[in-house]
């Protein structure tokens, strides 16, 4: 978010420097792997000031980057302790151990249960469920029911601006770009959008990244649905 400082009759809008971390997992099942993404969320105030005679204001330049800083497919068969393990000892090395990352993690395929031992083992993560439809709504503190669209949608507006940045060195950086190869976009006679992987191939590399990128620009954008009471 921006400052808003104001100088004589005009105001300065000040960019404000951001630099957050996010871990996303996108949790498999039996046939399909877990995939993790770590992503640098930085915005870069910059030297330069743009005028707006209308508004009468001056607003600071800025850049914005997504930094796709590591790339991770577990093997399968893999438990979920042992998944959660993982993902624990990531969170505990450094820098991420000072960093304090966010966690987010999709659990559409596997259930809230595993969400739970996520929680059992301290880590507490932003959970995501991934829906049709074409509003995030928010369910709790930390739940989100997403649309597929809605992550893919935000995943290409971001790449296309050259804004999210995959390092040739990252771990995994070619399986991803084969994956989004493979990811196709399908309008249905009643004017739907989905978004499928071709059949036998898989996406999870895809799909980590755009939760990962969608809590890091969109989370708290949301329609926040009432609690219901069993």
């Amino acid at each position: 978010m921006d400052v808003i400082t104001r100088v004589a009759d005009w105001r300065r809008i000040e960019a404000r420097a951001v630099d957050r971390w996010y871990v996303g997992v996108d949790l498999g099942q039996s046939t399909d792997p877990t995939a993790i993404c770590v992503l640098n969320h930085r915005v870069i105030p910059l030297d330069k000031w743009t005028r707006n005679e209308t508004t009468r204001t001056t607003r600071q330049e800025r850049t914005e980057y997504f930094d796709v800083r590591h790339l991770e497919r577990l093997p399968l068969g893999m438990s979920y302790p042992q998944q959660i393990q993982r993902v624990a000892d990531l969170l505990a090395r450094p820098p991420l151990n000072l960093l304090k990352p966010k966690l987010v993690i999709d659990e559409t395929g596997v259930g809230r249960p595993v969400g739970d031992m996520f929680d059992a083992a301290g880590l507490r993560p932003n959970r995501i469920t991934i829906t049709a439809g074409l509003e995030a709504t928010q369910h709790g503190a930390n739940t989100w029911h997403v649309p597929k669209g809605l992550l893919i949608s935000n995943l290409e507006a971001h790449s296309h601006a050259g804004e999210l940045r995959i390092g040739v060195a990252v771990n995994d950086a070619a399986a991803l770009k084969d994956e989004l190869k493979d990811f196709k976009r399908k309008i249905s006679e009643a004017g739907r959008t989905t978004y499928t992987a071709r059949v036998g191939a898989h996406d999870d590399l895809v799909l980590s990244v755009a939760i990962t990128l969608w809590m890091a620009t969109q989370g708290p954008l949301t329609i926040v649905e009432p609690l219901s009471l069993i």
